[in-house]
């Protein structure tokens, strides 16, 4: 069953956000036919970030994203070993330029014969809902051994059409215990807050709302940058995981409520703008402009 020592399969199926230490130079192709994206990378799970991407469709065929050779191979149904029980059935590749590709969730008992080497037209399994999943999905990782981070698929897959751009929903100031909605020509108390914002990508393929985490959210204040977070990759760090290029952990990127934490910002007398920027998956941009006063 295994090609690997388990301890590199552990490391995959925890893993956590990071930047990208090196430009990767790699191109996937998706995994299935039918591709519906319903969760994305770096949404809060309540207790880690989302290390992959979601993708539905429907019971179809799983395929490899590049040629690779099998590095695990596991069937919940015949092997309930001592195995993390989340990923359910599931199948781990590596790749030229020291990538790995993990697909988890797989129907039980789809997992084609053993190879040694896999192609694109080969197939690795059907999606399922095996593990710890919410109805049929394939969960899908990609994880760069020289960087040692996961990093985002969409990054690296051909382009899905995504129309709606992001929301930016509710916007807040928070000091101490104290929250307060933060609305056009609001007026305010001098002090220090902390920036927390509702937002979210949408699902291209349903009318009602489905929210996913967008790639990047900036926020500036009249004219200068507070924050930046860009959900490319994760990695752990002293046991943590943490997002891209900083010491960031779940709990200082989200809040209890899951809104982001946007940073920081002194306010002081006068007339102040708060600039908010949101961009998608695809690359598609939303902005929300919010001004100001405070006052000793």
């Amino acid at each position: 069953m295994t090609l690997q020592p388990r301890h590199l399969v552990r490391a995959l199926v925890s893993c956590a956000v990071l930047i990208f230490a090196r430009p990767p130079a790699f191109a996937l192709d998706w995994p299935v036919a039918v591709k519906i994206i319903t969760g994305t990378f770096g949404e809060d799970r309540g207790d880690h970030f989302h290390n992959g991407i979601d993708i539905g469709g429907g019971s179809q065929d799983v395929h490899p994203v590049l040629p690779g050779e099998l590095v695990f191979r596991y069937d919940e149904a015949s092997d309930y070993s001592s195995l993390p029980r989340g990923t359910g059935s599931f199948v781990v590749l590596h790749h030229d330029q020291d990538i790995l590709s993990l697909y988890c969730h797989l129907q039980n008992g789809s997992l084609g014969p053993e190879r040694t080497a896999y192609v694109p037209a080969e197939r690795l399994g059907m999606i399922g809902d095996t593990g710890h999943a919410n109805g049929p999905h394939l969960h899908f990782t990609v994880f760069d051994e020289q960087a040692g981070s996961t990093v985002n698929p969409l990054a690296f897959l051909p382009p899905l059409p995504d129309r709606p751009p992001p929301v930016i929903r509710h916007v807040l100031l928070a000091s101490g215990d104290q929250r307060q909605l933060l609305e056009s020509r609001a007026t305010l108390k001098q002090g220090r807050a902390e920036i927390l914002v509702e937002v979210y990508d949408l699902r291209e393929d349903v009318a009602f709302s489905w929210p996913l985490a967008p790639a990047s959210v900036s926020a500036s204040v009249d004219g200068v940058e507070v924050s930046r977070i860009s959900f490319d990759s994760l990695q752990v760090v002293e046991g943590k995981a943490v997002l891209s290029g900083t010491t960031l952990s779940r709990g200082q990127v989200y809040d209890s409520a899951g809104l982001l934490r946007c940073g920081t910002v002194e306010l002081r007398p006068g007339e102040s703008q708060l600039r908010l920027a949101a961009r998608g998956c695809a690359g598609n941009e939303a902005v929300k402009i919010i001004s100001f006063s405070v006052h000793e």
